[in-house]
């Protein structure tokens, strides 16, 4: 298995993330470590590494996607697993996704349970369908599993086959938000996807205190990559309903983030994409409300609303 870790400016968690896959169980790996121009000596620490299965590459900052996609590319091995510098796997990564791997040899990637890691270091996993946890399963339909349960899929939980990947482009250059769900839908409606009910990666997941929340939030793109990504596949002959469903949805989680930014009529314009893709539910009518409050207070009701969601899971 070839593992691509994307590198930019992120010294202070590079090592633990390097770390985790020299733990790994499964011992038959290289590791790619693509800076994408850092500026804060990342970079070095993972040259400090004396194992020959570590490569560091260097290119000009060119984002996210362009880091990934060019460790796929120089990959020596049929499969690609990814692994963000920030987030870290347990010893059994790996060999779990080997596992899933060979109970599904027609697939096109696979997937495996992971867990969120809040900001006091405190852990939950995703919450996944009772017929998934523990074992070898398929990912029957991404699109509806995301609206019922959660991501299933991570970028630091994923292996996906060099050649589909590659032929499906890559992630795409340019798009600075959702350019993974990009990636998973295309994937999702190209193959089958096999996926191990057990969680052996950690997500480092953005704070959601709106004292210190602001640093992370990003302007959503316009026009919209991720929604016309999505309407290129809604013609899939076996997703087109849960893919209507699920372009609603990220209108609305495009909407919240332009409530955050106080962007009042760019929010009110997702959530009407939104209704149009689907039938008005609570959260819209809630919405609504938001639209109405001052900045600061709309921000601590969006932080309670994350808190009683994240506790929930």
């Amino acid at each position: 298995i070839s593992v691509v870790i994307p590198l930019y400016n992120k010294a202070d968690f590079i090592a633990k993330a390097v770390d985790s896959v020299l733990a790994q169980a499964e011992t038959d790996w290289e590791l790619i470590v693509v800076d994408d121009g850092s500026s804060d000596g990342g970079p070095e620490i993972v040259e400090r590494y004396p194992d020959q299965r570590i490569k560091l590459v260097r290119q000009r900052n060119a984002g996210v996607s362009a880091a990934r996609n060019e460790g796929a590319r120089l990959a020596s091995s049929d499969w690609v697993a990814f692994l963000d510098a920030d987030d870290y796997w347990a010893p059994a990564h790996l060999s779990g996704l080997r596992t899933a791997q060979r109970a599904w040899p027609e697939a096109v990637a696979c997937a495996s349970a992971y867990y969120v890691v809040g900001a006091k270091g405190e852990c939950r996993p995703i919450r996944l369908p009772a017929a998934q946890q523990g074992r070898a399963t398929l990912l029957e339909n991404y699109f509806a599993q995301v609206r019922e349960h959660e991501h299933p899929i991570h970028s630091s939980a994923i292996m996906v086959k060099r050649d589909v990947f590659l032929k499906l482009s890559g992630f795409p250059v340019g798009v600075t938000a959702g350019e993974d769900i990009i990636m998973w839908s295309r994937l999702a409606c190209a193959g089958a996807i096999g996926y191990w009910g057990v969680p052996t990666a950690y997500y480092v997941a953005p704070p959601i205190d709106p004292r210190v929340r602001d640093q992370f939030l990003r302007r959503p793109q316009t026009p919209d990559p991720v929604a016309l990504a999505l309407k290129e596949l809604m013609s899939h002959p076996k997703f087109e309903a849960d893919i209507r469903m699920f372009l609603a949805d990220w209108h609305r989680i495009r909407g919240m983030l332009f409530l955050e930014r106080d962007e009042r009529d760019r929010a009110w314009q997702e959530l009407r994409a939104a209704v149009g893709f689907s039938t008005c539910r609570f959260r819209d009518v809630v919405s609504v409300l938001l639209l109405c409050l001052p900045l600061v207070l709309r921000r601590q009701v969006l932080s309670v609303i994350r808190s009683r969601k994240q506790a929930a899971a």
